[in-house]
C-alpha cells in the first residue's frame, strides 16, 4: 500500500479513536441521572402524526420492498415541485433529485463521487465535522475558512478568495449553520457565487435547518443566484425541519451529471433510502406545514432564553438567527473546551458539546449550545451552567 494512503488512513484511525472516546463519553453523560443535555442536534419535538402514518400505513401495506435507486418518482416529483414552489428553481424529479438514507448520507456520497486525492476543499469554520471526515474518505484536503464571532459566523468573500487555489475543486457551505446558528446574507451570497464562478469551483449547499430562521431572516438558496445551479449541488433532508432524524432520509438536486455519478455509491452504501421513510417525507412534503409555526416561536422564545443567559454569564456569542444552535466563546473562564465540557458534566450534571469534538483546533474556545430541550430544563440547565462559569471566571 502506497505512503500517502498509509497516511490517510492513520489520520482516519487517529481521528476515530477520539470520537469513540467523545462518543462514549457523550453515551455515558446522556443516560445519567439528573443529567441535562444542552448540547443535542435532535428536534425535541415528534414527527407529527400525518407524516408518522403515512410511513405505518406503508408498513401495513406491504410497501416495504427496494424502490429505485434515486427514490420513488412520487417523492423525486414532490421535492422537485417543492424547489419550484419555494425557490423558483426548475427541476428534473427524472434525473436531478436523488433520494437518500438522510442527508448526511448525500454527504458523503457527494464527496466520494465528485473529490480526488490532491483536491482541496474549503470549508468555513466552526463547522460540522462530517464534512471534514467525508472529505478525507476522499482523500482531499479540507482548507478551514475562519469566521469571527463578531461577525455572527458569517463567512467572509475575501477570505473564500484568498484561499483559493489551483488544487481548489468545491467548498462545503451551510445556512442556517450547525454549529453556529449563523446565516449567510444574501449580499454576501452573491459575492460567493461571484467568486465560483470565477474561479470554476463546485458549491456543496447544505440547507438542513432551512425553515428555523429568526429576526426577521428569510433564507435564500445559493442555487437560485444568476449561474449557480449549474454548479451547486443542494443537499437538504426531512430530519430537523419536520422531526424525523431516525427515519433516515433526505436527498440531493443537482444537474444530471453530478446525479449520474452519485448514484453507484448510493446504490453501493444503501441500494436505496428506507421505502417506509419515502412515503413518510412524501406525506412531510405535500402535506400541511403550519404546524412548524408553533414550533418556531417555542424555539425562538428558547433562542432568546439563552442570549439572555449568556448576557448574564458575560459570555460572548454569535447572534443565532438560523438553526437551533449558539455557539459562546468560553475563554474567559480560563478553560478550554473540552475541559469547560467535562467539568461541566462532572460538577453540574449539564451536557454541552463543541463543533466537531471538543478537541478540535479550528473550533477552540467555543462550544455548540443547542435549544432542543424544553424550556423549563433548559432554565435549570442554564442556572447550573451560570454557577460553573462564575466559579471558573473569578
Amino acid at each position: 500500500m502506497s505512503t500517502k494512503a498509509d497516511g490517510l488512513l492513520a489520520r482516519l484511525a487517529s481521528q476515530r479513536a477520539r470520537e469513540v472516546g467523545a462518543t462514549l463519553a457523550k453515551q455515558t453523560s446522556i443516560n445519567a441521572p439528573g443529567m441535562i443535555n444542552l448540547a443535542s442536534g435532535t428536534p425535541d419535538f415528534a414527527t407529527p402524526a400525518h407524516i408518522a402514518e403515512a410511513g405505518q400505513r406503508a408498513i401495513a401495506e406491504g410497501k416495504t420492498v427496494y424502490t429505485a435507486w434515486a427514490g420513488m418518482p412520487a417523492l423525486r416529483e414532490a421535492i422537485a415541485d417543492q424547489l419550484q414552489r419555494e425557490k423558483g428553481l426548475n427541476v428534473d424529479p427524472r434525473h436531478e433529485v436523488l433520494v437518500t438514507a438522510g442527508s448526511q448520507a448525500a454527504m458523503m456520497t457527494v464527496t466520494l463521487a465528485l473529490l480526488d486525492p490532491g483536491d482541496e476543499v474549503l470549508v468555513p469554520t466552526p463547522f460540522y465535522d462530517e464534512y471534514r471526515r467525508d472529505i478525507m474518505l476522499a482523500g482531499a484536503t479540507m482548507i478551514p475558512i475562519p469566521t469571527r464571532l463578531e461577525a455572527n459566523f458569517e463567512v467572509d468573500p475575501a477570505a473564500i478568495e484568498r484561499a483559493v487555489t489551483p488544487r481548489t475543486k468545491a467548498m462545503i457551505l451551510i445556512s442556517p449553520s450547525n454549529p453556529t446558528g449563523g446565516v449567510i446574507e444574501r449580499s454576501t451570497l452573491e459575492q460567493i457565487a461571484a467568486i465560483a464562478q470565477r474561479h470554476d469551483l463546485l458549491v456543496i449547499w447544505d440547507e438542513l435547518y432551512e425553515r428555523f430562521t429568526y429576526d426577521g431572516f428569510q433564507h435564500v438558496s445559493l442555487a437560485t443566484l444568476p449561474g449557480m445551479w449549474e454548479r451547486t449541488i443542494i443537499i437538504n433532508g426531512f430530519s430537523k425541519c419536520y422531526g424525523m432524524t431516525g427515519w433516515r432520509i433526505g436527498y440531493v438536486a443537482a444537474r444530471r451529471e453530478i446525479c449520474d455519478a452519485l448514484l453507484p455509491i448510493t446504490h453501493g452504501m444503501t441500494i436505496c433510502a428506507p421505502s417506509m421513510a419515502q412515503y413518510a417525507a412524501l406525506a412531510a412534503i405535500t402535506g400541511p406545514t403550519d404546524w412548524f409555526d408553533a414550533i418556531l416561536a417555542e424555539y425562538d422564545r428558547r433562542r432568546r432564553l439563552w442570549m439572555q443567559a449568556l448576557d448574564s454569564m458575560g459570555l460572548p456569542y454569535g447572534r443565532p438567527r438560523g438553526a437551533y444552535y449558539v455557539m459562546p466563546h468560553i475563554g474567559s473562564t480560563g478553560l478550554t473546551s473540552q475541559r469547560f465540557a467535562q467539568l461541566l458534566r462532572e460538577e453540574a450534571n449539564v451536557m454541552i458539546g463543541g463543533a466537531g469534538g471538543s478537541t478540535d483546533p479550528f473550533n477552540e474556545g467555543f462550544v455548540r449550545c443547542s435549544l432542543a430541550l424544553p424550556y423549563t430544563q433548559l432554565e435549570q440547565g442554564l442556572e447550573r451552567m451560570a454557577a460553573v462559569v462564575r466559579k471558573y471566571k473569578g
